[in-house]
């Protein structure tokens, strides 16, 4: 989906700007209390809040770089089947993508680094109700959760994918879900 989106940004008439947000799918079905927030814990086991935690140390390197960043997180892990909670797994994309290996590891290190992963989490929640991922939300807040089998292969059928879902999740607001079964 992160590849597909950065693909049809320029394909898109009006063009597209997007803005990535943390959202722990460990926190969202956790079992432990509901005052319990993983990004406040570092030793709790996680598959993805320390990769989030990452992705945020590369945004303090730049855009270009956290995207390069970003990117390669996801190509590791669907694509490669690497684990990407394991920390050395993070540094290898890190300097695969160009970063700083040393203020990588000064921000990861950094409480306010954790903490921002919260911070995205629970306003995805509060302002846009988001439960899962992959979560696009436009305009005034107006979320759609989007799970697809596949990316289409032509630059038309990726725009016309991206404006069916705009459409629905922007322009029709009564249509709270659609299923196939």
């Amino acid at each position: 989906m992160a590849t597909w989106l950065e693909g049809i940004k320029s394909e898109v008439a009006e063009g597209l700007s997007i803005q990535w947000k943390a959202f722990s799918l460990d926190q969202q079905n956790s079992e432990e209390s509901p005052d319990f927030m993983m990004w406040e814990h570092r030793d709790y086991p996680s598959r993805g809040v320390t990769a989030l935690v990452a992705a945020k140390a590369a945004k303090n390197q730049g855009e270009p770089l956290f995207l390069g960043f970003h990117l390669a997180t996801f190509e590791a892990r669907h694509d490669e089947g690497k684990d990407i909670a394991d920390r050395k797994v993070l540094r290898d994309i890190a300097k695969y993508a160009g970063l700083d290996p040393v203020r990588f590891e000064q921000d990861m290190a950094r409480e306010e680094t954790w903490q921002a992963v919260g911070e995205d989490h629970m306003e995805s929640k509060r302002k846009c109700g988001v439960f899962g991922v992959p979560t696009l939300v436009f305009g005034q807040g107006q979320a759609v959760f989007v799970k697809l089998d596949s990316i289409p292969e032509s630059k038309e059928e990726r725009v016309s994918l991206f404006e069916l879902i705009y459409g629905m999740g922007a322009k029709t607001p009564y249509l709270l879900e659609m299923k196939r079964p």
